[in-house]
């Protein structure tokens, strides 16, 4: 097998599973590791893919389907969660979006006096047996594939509601096109719980800045926190009075 027709079964792959690792891909394609990490540092020289301990993870998980893009960077995206549970006040709503990251927060909430509302069933189930937090679901349409409701029951009943706080993930941030999302019905929540809410706190790990999804959200200034692990240079630029608190990353590039 060609170095072409090696790196771009790695790209298959990751855009399959989120994540690689050196000595699967050795014995799938017959090579030697050291081959594989070649393979991966070209790669990574391209910006594609970051390299990790034993690996590499996609750096384009806007592409990624959710099961798959749950699994990457879940250390730093349980960091980013724990941080964000940092800015919740007791007796405080909240919009809380769906992802792994939102997840985080959920399990970071602990046992606050707190009204939440999510159109995620992954973090109703984490909260529904706190007897201090008033758990209320969206509704709408399950999707099996993104994890999330959404659609016309899930819209109403964000409208119903004013929050304090509105925690959202995100699929993509670009420094001219703002947030995107995978779906119209996604997006269209997302921004329907920054217009409720007073504040807006983004989500997102490091993998999201300067890719593009296909459906609008809204810029990074309607935000006036980012919770990340490695700030994007062009943040500052784009948006000037965003607050951004950073939290340690797990991903170290490997030489070897």
């Amino acid at each position: 097998m060609f170095a072409p027709e090696r790196r771009q079964h790695i790209l298959d792959t990751l855009t399959q599973e989120g994540r690689v690792e050196v000595s699967q891909l050795a014995a799938e394609l017959g090579i030697s590791e050291d081959t594989v990490r070649r393979d991966l540092k070209a790669l990574a020289d391209q910006g594609v893919l970051q390299k990790t301990h034993g690996g590499a993870v996609s750096l384009a998980t806007a592409q990624i389907a959710f099961p798959a893009r749950s699994q990457v960077r879940r250390a730093v995206k349980t960091r980013i969660g724990e941080r964000a549970a940092q800015l919740v006040q007791p007796y405080q709503t909240l919009f809380i979006d769906a992802g792994t990251t939102a997840m985080a927060l959920a399990s970071a909430i602990g046992d606050q006096p707190v009204r939440v509302i999510t159109n995620s069933l992954d973090v109703a189930q984490l909260l529904s047996e706190r007897a201090s937090v008033e758990l209320i679901v969206t509704g709408g349409e399950w999707s099996p594939t993104e994890h999330h409701l959404s659609g016309t029951a899930a819209l109403a009943t964000v409208a119903r509601y004013r929050a304090d706080l509105a925690f959202i993930g995100t699929c993509a941030i670009h420094p001219k096109l703002g947030l995107t999302a995978n779906t119209q019905l996604d997006a269209e929540l997302k921004a329907s719980m920054l217009a409720h809410a007073a504040q807006g706190i983004l989500l997102a790990d490091a993998s999201k800045f300067g890719h593009i999804a296909p459906h609008f959200v809204t810029e990074l200034a309607a935000f006036s926190h980012l919770i990340t692990d490695q700030p994007a240079d062009w943040l500052t630029e784009v948006a000037s009075k965003l607050t951004v608190l950073t939290v340690p990353t797990d991903e170290t590039s490997s030489n070897q």
